[in-house]
């Protein structure tokens, strides 16, 4: 395990004192396998737990019962509960951290449901996972549980999560370095004519030999940089190859190690002889992110960021020509793409505080700061950096060559 288990027990304290916040006694977080996307991160990061069970569902309750899902169960103030659709048998209880694992093997739901009764849990019920849990679980669940107000908070752990621990801050540097080699390989392999599928299997040796993982290598090439800002193709990459002179772009995002997600990106030229009309095009995309990178610090706000960014991005053109429009020009990063974004401008109101547009960066969050800018007849440059927001600054996770020359 690369984190000791206090360091669990100081997650458990985080996310009962914003339970205390928020008047939540109980809160049900859920976790689907096969899937990086499904919460996997939320129900690992407090129990160092990922349910094993892969494929699809049974179809009906009648045939069968839910196991690629897991839930996980705390009351405020108490080591929470693993709730689980498999034998515990099946389990390797040495790697689980909590105070309680519950097996369900019969049917998940209606174990859950009954626990819960038996537990005394009634009334209002934080829950994480309202977009991950299919409708026939949520209505079997609901309708076996007509005490419980279940109360969707799909960001609540954005708080607990928000700044990282020491021993976190590590573990996405480790990340960084693994991703930053992978992003290079890609990159130089495209640049020199090489498949999207060769040059991505190179990301992906890099990542897996090293105990890692991701959710996605996607890369495109020519044309198709002017379409879509991901690729199309099934897994993001093809085996058609780049011809000297076309505009060529990559990323790689996911859980790269230990659970926590990076996602860069990088364009380039095939051939590392760009005409003078794609050097400008990448070099404006370049002063955008950069200038990004170097105004994050504690107390500046999305909002700001958002503001300077847009400015830069008029100046290279954003707003004269029609662009693959992503309406941000960052994000946090956690477990997964957190929701603390950085607008591309001035931004939405945010009277709520929901948007999190006006509150400001703290030392020890992981930030990213990205443009997709688009010149007609030349192609779409995209472009991200990682960093984590120090009391002085930025430290960059992702040290791969943003212009290749």
């Amino acid at each position: 395990m690369f984190f000791p288990p206090e360091e669990y027990r100081e997650r458990w304290a985080r996310v009962s004192d914003a339970m205390s916040a928020k008047g939540y006694e109980w809160l049900l977080v859920w976790q689907r396998g096969a899937g990086t996307y499904d919460r996997v991160g939320d129900v690992f990061w407090l129990t160092h737990f990922v349910i094993n069970g892969t494929g699809q569902d049974p179809a009906s309750e009648e045939i069968g019962a839910p196991y690629t899902f897991c839930a996980v169960l705390m009351r405020c103030g108490e080591a929470p509960e693993l709730h689980v659709g498999l034998q515990e048998a099946e389990l390797d209880l040495s790697e689980i951290v909590c105070g309680k694992v519950v097996s369900h093997p019969q049917n998940l739901m209606s174990g859950l449901a009954e626990h819960l009764y038996a537990q005394g849990v009634k009334g209002r019920v934080a829950l994480i996972g309202d977009d991950i849990l299919p409708g026939m679980y949520d209505r079997q669940l609901r309708r076996l549980t007509p005490q419980i107000e279940w109360t969707p908070d799909e960001t609540f752990l954005l708080g607990p999560q928000l700044v990282k621990s020491v021993r976190e801050l590590d573990a996405f540097r480790q990340a960084g370095a693994l991703v930053t080699r992978a992003l290079t390989a890609v990159m130089e392999a495209m640049m020199s004519g090489s498949t999207g599928a060769e040059a991505a299997s190179r990301a992906g040796a890099i990542i897996l030999s090293a105990g890692g993982g991701f959710h996605r290598i996607d890369i495109h090439h020519g044309r198709a940089t002017d379409t879509h800002i991901l690729t199309q193709t099934l897994y993001g990459y093809d085996t058609t190859s780049p011809e000297p002179g076309d505009l060529v772009r990559a990323w790689i995002f996911g859980p790269i190690l230990h659970g926590y997600w990076l996602d860069p990106g990088r364009s380039a030229v095939c051939g590392k002889r760009p005409s003078s009309k794609q050097w400008s095009l990448l070099a404006g995309a370049v002063e955008v992110v950069d200038a990004l990178v170097a105004a994050m610090k504690p107390g500046v706000t999305p909002r700001e960021l958002g503001i300077l960014g847009g400015q830069l991005a008029r100046k290279h053109g954003y707003f004269d020509y029609p662009q693959l429009r992503v309406p941000l020009l960052g994000h946090g990063l956690g477990t997964n793409f957190i929701p603390f974004l950085i607008p591309l401008g001035n931004g939405a109101p945010d009277p709520t505080g929901s948007l999190h547009y006006d509150a400001p960066l703290q030392a020890g969050m992981v930030m990213a700061a990205e443009i997709f800018l688009t010149h007609p007849g030349v192609g779409t440059a995209g472009f991200e950096q990682n960093v984590i927001v120090t009391e002085f600054g930025t430290e960059l996770l992702t040290t791969t060559p943003m212009l290749f020359s």
